[in-house]
């Protein structure tokens, strides 16, 4: 009993299930953007799609931990037991066997709507998610390609994948509000890929922070979190405006317009703290800062479901 408890833990562990409420938002929010009722929500397409989603999130986990499980052994011990204690073969068995149940459930999907971009997006998403970590490409050691590939894979795709399950055609609305809720998050994320800095440095992997230099990268941080929330905030108020929400209704974008503040200040309070600091210090804040991530991203993306939920009510007769 004891082997079996310590298996399902180690299962869990590589699917990185810590992350599935990080990714609840990014399911919601498209949903809330595009429905006017809640008839999609009980059809079997719906969530045969739903569940498709969080495979392709599972997959995207377990290839990591799999390509990086010597490198874990180090930093995160507990990812890399957990893929050697399952054991290497079984679990490049699970990679594969996740991949190919993806893509034959989202064949039938495509079939079933006649919308056989889902496939393709799950296609393309299959073939980054294994290139950000996989060699030769792991595009996750190729400076600023690292920042694109995960604002596709986790945010702008998924997103637009969503859309699809319940809208025939994509939403040009949707897709400009993932471009950004994805560059405000990836902003974030910097931060913490930051915190890695001398890991990834003595490990010769070239990610973003170690392509431009500590401080550069949280430069790029800030402009990414300031121009995806400004991005972010005109697009919400014109989805407002095209809803004719009445004035009263502008306030739920309020909790986003305060996260928003509230990351950037964060986020600028460390780009000037470090700017005079040398390495090892500007190290020792990004890592106490980067303590915070989880908090910007929740606040940030939990406040852009409030501000979706409006806008669905908004329609409601």
């Amino acid at each position: 009993m004891q082997n079996k408890l310590r298996y399902l833990l180690y299962m869990l562990r590589i699917r990185r299930v810590e992350f599935r409420i990080a990714e609840i938002p990014i399911l919601i929010i498209p949903v809330l953007l595009l429905i006017h009722d809640t008839s999609v929500l009980k059809t079997f397409t719906f969530w045969e799609g739903i569940f498709i989603f969080f495979l392709l999130f599972a997959f995207g986990d377990m290839i990591n931990c799999l390509a990086d499980r010597d490198l874990d052994a180090v930093y995160k011990p507990h990812l890399s037991e957990a893929v050697y204690g399952l054991g290497v073969g079984f679990v490049r068995f699970q990679v594969a066997g996740t991949a190919i149940l993806a893509l034959a459930l989202t064949a039938h999907l495509s079939w079933q709507l006649n919308r056989w971009m889902l496939l393709a997006l799950v296609a393309i998403g299959l073939v980054l998610g294994a290139g950000y970590s996989v060699k030769p490409i792991q595009f996750k050691g190729r400076g600023l390609a690292q920042v694109v590939c995960l604002w596709l894979i986790i945010f702008v795709g998924p997103m637009l994948f969503i859309s699809l399950l319940v809208s025939t055609v994509p939403s040009p609305a949707v897709l400009a509000f993932a471009a950004a809720f994805g560059a405000l998050q990836m902003g974030i994320i910097l931060v913490n890929t930051a915190e890695d800095y001398p890991e990834d440095l003595e490990a010769q992997i070239k990610t973003t922070i170690v392509a431009l230099g500590l401080k550069r990268g949280i430069n790029l941080a800030f402009w990414l979190t300031l121009v995806g929330a400004l991005s972010l905030l005109v697009t919400l108020g014109v989805m407002f405006r095209e809803r004719s929400v009445p004035p009263f209704g502008y306030l739920a974008m309020l909790p986003a317009v305060i996260t928003c503040l509230y990351v950037l200040i964060d986020i600028g309070r460390l780009q000037r703290t470090i700017v005079n600091q040398s390495l090892t210090a500007a190290i020792q804040t990004v890592k106490r800062s980067a303590k915070r991530v989880p908090i910007w991203l929740t606040v940030v993306a939990w406040s852009m479901v409030g501000a979706s939920y409006a806008l669905f009510t908004s329609s409601q007769p």
